[in-house]
């Protein structure tokens, strides 16, 4: 006995390139053991995935079967093809000119009648001595006419409905040479079930499909209060999915998890090392470069773990999130946004300028992470008290982690920027110091006060033979902070309608050994 039921799709959980698509519902079955094939599977369904379930049976054997099923014609207009809307169009003609042919013979075998009529009429009263040719002849001549008329527009009648027919016949042949009848892959999971007693029974059907994908954006929007600036965070999935099945009013959730990297550990293979002694060109030379480094954190300040890439980065950790609402998704490979979670949080923000790399002053903003989950990396949209202002990217934070994001530029404050480099060296020991000026132009054409503040970065030393030296002296006024990452921070006021000079420098100095500088 075989059972073909329908089941709908109740929960998907999309990963990062593909989704675990799961179908429960009730079912009746007979007594005894039977064969139940569950139809309206994506034909794309992986299987080796396929996972069944029944309440109240055993399963014997489960597999994915596919067969190919002709599709019933379209009955719509605008679904016909141009060959096909030509049969129709010519099916229309023949009709109406047959319809012309069957009027006009109706029409020539009423002219006929009224011919014979008119014989008989003259017969009958030729018989009778009542003789009236010059009315006979006029009746006579009428109905000729006619009855002429009537045979050439039917031959002509006649003669349009065979060349419309041939059309027709010739139309009809190519559509059936060149169309033939669409058929739709039929995807099913077919299973060897028993259940001792029978009744409504609950099946459960999952397995993984391709060609689904997510990435988490975000909109943040900071807003001036009389207690302080709040920073709002809605979280969103942005889902696509072409798997050839629409997803009507299910679960959705959403993992990080990589299942097809698998958990093998590393192979070991021999790293060996050797010692040797330095040749004498080493030993008198110290090799440098200066290289450009991110400094990786999460957080405030950090950077994407794989930037420029395109998988999820939850921080070596896979995580889950669920939509707040059941969700409707069509298989038409569009972008389709699902709300994760929201929460706000206590912000303070300052204008921020880094003339190294652009002479924007920015709006920046610091916030604690209170939401119910981290935030995975990916893009933000930009909003503020007047709209919306950009898009930035923001980086991995935990539950709790301080969140340093940008909010735009303020339009009346730039800084400009010139360096100079001057380079001494020490003609007895062959040292050799390179001097480094910067002086940076702050403007305020606003009518408002602002307090900014200005980074400026220097070089930072990792070998003995290199030294470098910020200059108190020369450096106006005196920063508020040095990092030792060599980020120089400055915090000033900017009256409106001013401008202030600023004026950084430190020193390169470096040992006659040192090469590369």
């Amino acid at each position: 006995m075989s059972t073909t039921v329908t089941l709908p799709v109740v929960k998907v959980t999309v990963l990062e390139d593909r989704a675990l698509v799961e179908r429960r519902g009730e079912v009746t079955l007979p007594a005894g053991p039977q064969r139940l094939r569950v139809e309206g599977l994506s034909p794309l369904a992986v299987d080796r995935s396929l996972q069944v379930s029944l309440s109240g049976g055993t399963i014997v054997g489960a597999r994915v079967g596919r067969a190919w099923k002709q599709q019933p014609k379209e009955g719509q207009r605008e679904d016909l093809t141009e060959l096909g809307r030509r049969v129709e169009s010519l099916q229309q003609a023949v009709r109406i000119v047959q319809a012309d042919v069957a009027r006009l013979e109706a029409r020539l075998a009423v002219a006929t009648a009224a011919r014979q009529d008119v014989l008989r009429s003259i017969s009958e009263l030729t018989g009778a001595g009542k003789a009236a040719p010059e009315t006979w002849r006029q009746h006579l001549e009428a109905v000729r006419a006619e009855v002429g008329s009537t045979e050439e527009a039917l031959r002509q009648a006649r003669k349009r409905q065979e060349a419309t027919e041939k059309q027709l016949a010739e139309a009809k042949e190519a559509e059936h040479h060149g169309e033939q009848p669409e058929s739709k892959l039929i995807t099913s999971a077919e299973m060897e079930v028993n259940h001792p007693t029978g009744g409504a029974v609950t099946v459960g059907v999952a397995y993984l499909v391709p060609c689904a994908v997510w990435r988490p954006a975000y909109r943040a929007t900071l807003r001036p209060g009389e207690g302080g600036e709040t920073v709002t965070i809605e979280c969103e999935a942005v889902v696509w999915q072409r798997t050839e099945e629409d997803w009507k009013d299910v679960e959705m959730a959403f993992s990080t998890a990589r299942p097809t990297l698998g958990a093998t550990p590393p192979r070991l293979v021999e790293d060996r090392l050797y010692l040797r002694d330095k040749t004498q060109q080493e030993k008198r030379t110290v090799e440098v470069a200066i290289r450009e480094e991110t400094i990786q954190t999460t957080g405030e300040g950090g950077a994407l773990a794989a930037e420029g890439m395109p998988g999820l980065d939850d921080g070596g950790e896979p995580l889950t999130l669920r939509a707040i609402h059941r969700v409707t998704l069509p298989s038409d490979g569009a972008p389709h946004r699902v709300s994760l979670f929201e929460f706000t949080a206590p912000a303070t923000s300052e204008l921020v300028g880094t003339p190294e790399h652009s002479p924007l002053v920015h709006r920046v903003a610091r916030f604690e992470n209170k939401g119910p989950s981290v935030l995975l990396a990916g893009p933000v949209d930009l909003v503020r008290a007047s709209g919306y202002v950009g898009r930035a990217q923001l980086t991995f934070a935990g539950v709790g982690e301080r969140v340093k994001l940008g909010f735009g530029s303020e339009d009346a404050l730039r800084i400009a920027r010139q360096e100079e480099t001057k380079l001494d060296t020490n003609r007895l020991t062959g040292r050799k110091v390179r001097t480094h000026f910067v002086k940076l132009f702050l403007s305020n054409t606003g009518s408002r006060p602002e307090k900014i503040a200005i980074e400026e970065r220097m070089p930072v030393s990792e070998v003995e033979a290199v030294e470098i030296e910020l200059l108190k002296d020369k450096t106006k006024p005196a920063p508020a902070k040095v990092s030792q990452d060599g980020i120089v921070r400055f915090e000033l006021p900017a009256p409106p309608s001013s401008q202030q000079e600023l004026a950084f420098t430190y020193t390169v100095s470096s040992s006659s050994k040192v090469a590369g500088l």
